[in-house]
């Protein structure tokens, strides 16, 4: 019978802490990142900005997936040492390229005193990095920080509307006819009001030229 080394398991618990404050500090990192992108989009106006904020998202989504993959190795690593050094796992728990391998309904692994050989236990499904990166804990925070850059977006949008072309009205009475010129008017600001614009009266009346 092999003695439960006590040791061995404080060293593992300690490698499993640090790969779940690494996962949590991914988090903040991309949750303050795309803020800032956010705040950046919102200052400047400019809606297609937002857009920028998907791809830190997309890498902390791989690298949290990553690190929870290999968090969840080392906790199956403490079962193997925790149980004398010896795991035995179902097959139907493997992933489809290892069950291919192997015959009956179960593998046992085994670990040597000391080790921290993590890599062997990605074979079973749930250490496994592509199910992770869509597993519950971590599709939805991602899959949440990626539809509220969308709302952003279309939020931006909304309020940076085009200014409309409102044609300027212009009244006036002509007495003159001789020395009447229409120079042109240069509008380089949006109008926000109907200006009426009134022309000098000349009280010369019109006379039409034979």
């Amino acid at each position: 019978m092999i003695e439960i080394n006590d040791k061995h398991l404080e060293l593992i618990q300690e490698v499993i802490n640090r790969h779940n404050s690494n996962s949590f500090m991914i988090k903040g990192w991309a949750i303050t990142i795309t803020s800032a992108i956010f705040a950046l989009a919102g200052t400047i106006k400019e809606p297609y900005l937002i857009f920028i904020a998907l791809a830190p998202t997309i890498m902390f989504w791989v690298l949290d997936s990553k690190f929870l993959a290999n968090e969840r190795s080392f906790v199956s690593l403490y079962s193997c040492v925790a149980n004398e050094n010896k795991l035995k796992v179902k097959k139907a728990e493997l992933i489809s390229d290892i069950q291919k391998t192997i015959d009956g309904d179960h593998k046992e692994y085994t670990i040597k005193p000391y080790s921290m050989n993590f890599n062997k236990f990605k074979e079973l499904k749930r250490n496994n990095w592509c199910n992770v990166f869509f597993s519950y804990t971590i599709r939805w925070f991602y899959i949440t920080l990626t539809g509220l850059t969308i709302v952003t977006f279309l939020g931006l949008k909304a309020i940076k509307k085009p200014p409309e072309n409102n044609p300027v009205k212009i009244d006036a009475t002509i007495k003159n006819i001789e020395d009447f010129k229409i120079a042109p008017i240069y509008i380089n600001t949006k109008i926000s009001s109907v200006d009426t614009i009134k022309t000098k009266e000349i009280s010369k009346p019109i006379q039409k030229k034979k």
